[in-house]
């Protein structure tokens, strides 16, 4: 295509991007003077069938009209000309000159209220001219939004040949050519079933207004389990107005969100942008008192960067990392030796005299002298926090103990109350590294374990008579932060094991520090073959995904009955391609091959044609192994299945997304877990101890397994080669949530996997999807 002349005046100059049914090209207009630029789409509708090709024909040139009429908004393109030969529809559309809205949601990067009352303002009165033509948009994202050089936003790619696609396969029965239409973390969940509504857009453009105030992607931010609702109202300081308004754009259910445009921008004007101590900048943009506070309170000297986005002067700030107030943290018992030596620095934590790599690590650590979890504060616990941090425990307990009754489920609490109890007093301390700040419910769960542990040692007497005491770490599920967290953890002579890494990659990232600085790391969450003989201070409570595999083989061959199999992986994870290479070798030992492997982290992935694709190769089933960062996509391709085809899956989409988004769509699937809690006498305990609400999931029994682990080492030997050589014994077991802990040569846990299928459960007479283990 690159080079050619379509209709005899447009010269294709590059590729712009791919999918399913076409591709979209820059051309330039040959018969225009000057060669102006514009945007040329290819559409493709392979079909043998003569009526379809007659319906796409007489709907194409529909959507085209459609397109001509939108295009006489100054904020959507136009369309320049429409044509058809070969049976293939090219569409001619505007080129628009700017940068994606992406370029300015930066992770970290919040805007001002202002800034995003003007956004949504400026697009909602050009959804307001959409929707009155009858048309939903149904991808609005950041990448659809071009900010011109003017500093207006542009909406561009209505998704015409998506919308033929799904018309045509509506009436014509052909069910291929349906695929739904939106973008994973912006599509509403009636949008994800392929039933979109005009709020349907207004929700994806609150999400885009979300991420703008709390600098965080929509796949960061966490979901009520039972509601669906996102939670992010905790990392935002802007006013109650623009709060509410948000929090009905972005209602999981479409009936309580605003039901148009106008609706939207009503109750936006009411809104009061500009507080009564807000001044006006030299330079236009609006600063409160409490910013200019907030900046000179920094002890470290640093002021929030202020970034320019556009020629309109827009406020975007890049967080600094949250200043450590002083505390001093009481020295283990195993420290006293390291203490004479002249290593420890003023009673204080190596983390806290680090510099360079060292310090920005540190800001990621605590033992309660900041909070890491956000999602979850409240007054009680952020005074908690503060007594912590000035050493006044017996107060900093009172407050803790506060908090803990108002939110029995926060982990983070009962961890920082027993830290708080410990004082000053002799412990032993462990770390834990969770991704607080990437994936909310992920993270509690595995807090909750480890949490459980301490908290139950600390109940009986501590270990030996000597209480444990437990730093927290986040590391956003990011390698690069994993290793960092490890160099700092490891310089710290005090701490003497680590539960973590929370996924495979970080784990792997992470390990070969640990093992070079001689101190314990026991992975709850890494299942990634290679982990296996990492090195002799390297164990996992997980089992590795060679189980997984296998046990998801056996069930396709010998339940399901079936040979034929198409595989979804990422090829840039570690644990995907594991679990992949895993499975692939669990069916080349009875003779079978997959069908297709196709690669979820490809920049041109469509969950539709990839469907087909593994149709047309004769699959008769789906096995899913995505990683967190490709989880979406899975998704998606649970959807355009629609239970046609039989799923296996990975650990990885055992959240509660598969159930709120893909719905319906993905009951009967089947997913093996290292640990299923349903049948477990452990329950009972973590309720006493966390409540109803809290839901036990098999992260929290893995974690609490590597805790419990590390704190057998610590009764035989509470040093770093003491507690190596302990769980090194052949003879090792502990007694973990549901079966011993035992490990081996490998450093690898010999355990069983369950089987989960999703079903619909009924709870209180009301009927919801759950995991539920197959019979």
């Amino acid at each position: 295509m690159l080079g050619e002349l379509f209709a005899g005046r447009y010269h294709v100059t590059e590729l712009l991007g791919e999918g399913g049914f076409g591709r979209t090209y820059i051309a330039q207009d040959t018969h225009r003077p000057g060669h102006p630029r514009c945007v040329l789409k290819h559409l493709t509708f392979a079909s043998r069938n003569e009526d379809v090709l007659r319906q796409v024909r007489r709907l194409f040139r529909a959507e085209a009209e459609t397109l001509e009429e939108l295009g006489k908004h100054d904020q959507i393109p136009q369309l320049l000309a429409y044509f058809e030969a070969d049976e293939q529809f090219y569409l001619v559309q505007e080129f628009i000159p700017g940068k994606a809205l992406s370029s300015e949601l930066g992770e970290g990067m919040r805007w001002s209220e202002a800034q995003v009352i003007a956004m949504l303002k400026d697009v909602l009165t050009v959804l307001e001219f959409v929707h009155g033509h009858s048309v939903i948009h149904r991808d609005i994202k950041p990448d659809n939004l071009i900010r011109r050089p003017d500093g207006k936003l542009v909406l561009i790619d209505f998704g015409a040949v998506k919308n033929i696609a799904n018309t045509v396969a509506e009436t014509t029965g052909e069910t291929s050519l349906s695929v739904p239409i939106y973008t994973s973390g912006y599509g509403a969940s009636e949008q994800c079933l392929g039933r979109p509504r005009y709020s349907s857009d207004i929700y994806s453009l609150g999400m885009i207004a979300i991420q703008s105030v709390t600098g965080m992607r929509p796949s960061q931010l966490p979901q009520d389990l039972h509601t669906g609702e996102v939670l992010w109202q905790d990392q935002v300081a802007i006013g109650a107005g623009l709060v509410q308004v948000l929090e009905k754009m972005t209602r999981f259910h479409f009936n309580q969100r605003y039901q148009s445009a106008a609706e939207t921008l009503a109750a936006l004007k009411e809104i009061e942008v500009l507080p009564e101590n807000t001044q006006i900048s030299s330079n236009g943009s609006h600063r409160s008192h409490q910013q200019d506070d907030l900046a000179k309170a920094d002890a470290r000297g640093r002021v929030p960067e202020i970034l320019p986005l556009t020629s309109l002067n827009p406020e975007v700030t890049t967080i600094a990392p949250r200043h450590r107030l002083s505390w001093r943290w009481a020295i283990s018992s195993s420290a006293v030796l390291v203490l004479a030596a002249g290593l420890a620095m003023a009673g204080r934590t190596f983390w806290q005299n680090a510099s360079g790599s060292d310090a920005a690590a540190s800001d990621r650590i605590s033992v309660g002298e900041q909070l890491l979890n956000q999602w979850q504060p409240n007054a009680a616990k952020q005074s908690g926090v503060e007594r912590l941090a000035v050493e006044d425990y017996a107060e900093a307990v009172r407050f803790l103990q506060q908090a803990r009754q108002a939110e029995p489920t926060d982990p983070e609490t009962l961890i920082y109350l027993n830290n708080a109890q410990i004082g000053q007093n002799p412990s032993h301390t462990i770390a834990v590294v969770a991704p607080i700040g990437d994936t909310f419910g992920s993270s509690q769960e595995i807090l909750r374990g480890v949490a459980q542990a301490q908290d139950e040692v600390n109940q009986a007497g501590g270990i030996n008579g000597v209480p444990l005491r437990v730093a927290i770490a986040n590391e956003n599920k990011d390698t690069a932060t994993a290793r960092e967290l490890a160099r700092t953890l490891a310089k710290d002579p005090a701490v003497l094991g680590i539960v973590g890494h929370s996924i495979s990659d970080t784990s792997l990232a992470a390990s070969d520090i640990y093992q070079a600085e001689g101190i314990v790391m026991v992975a709850p969450l890494s299942s990634a073959v290679q982990l296996s003989n990492k090195g002799s201070f390297i164990f996992r409570t997980m089992p590795s995904d060679r189980a997984s595999a296998k046990a998801l083989g056996q069930h396709l061959l010998t339940r399901l009955k079936k040979q034929k199999v198409v595989v979804f992986y990422n090829s840039k994870s570690d644990y995907s391609q594991s679990l992949k290479s895993e499975f692939r070798n669990a069916l080349f030992y009875n003779g079978v091959e997959p069908v297709v492997e196709i690669d979820l982290s490809r920049p041109d992935f469509d969950a539709y044609e990839s469907w087909q694709q593994a149709i047309a190769k004769g699959a008769e089933a789906i096995m899913l192994a995505p990683d967190f960062t490709t989880v979406d996509r899975a998704i998606q391709v649970v959807i355009v299945n629609r239970r046609r085809l039989p799923i296996l899956a990975g650990e990885s989409v055992s959240t509660s997304r598969i159930l709120t988004v893909a719905g319906t769509e993905a009951t009967g699937m089947v997913i093996a877990v290292p640990a299923s809690p349903h049948s477990s006498a452990f329950r009972q305990v973590f309720t006493t101890r966390w409540g109803q609400a809290a839901p036990l999931g098999w992260r929290t029994i893995l974690a609490y397994d590597a805790a419990i682990a590390l704190i057998a080492g610590l009764k035989k030997n509470p040093t770093r080669s003491g507690v190596q050589r302990a769980l090194a014994e052949p003879n090792f077991s502990v007694v973990g949530a549901e079966q011993k802990v035992e490990f081996l040569p490998s450093g690898d846990r010999q355990t069983n996997v369950s089987l989960l299928t999703i079903q619909e459960i009924k709870v209180n007479n009301q009927t919801r999807l759950d995991f539920q283990p197959i019979p």
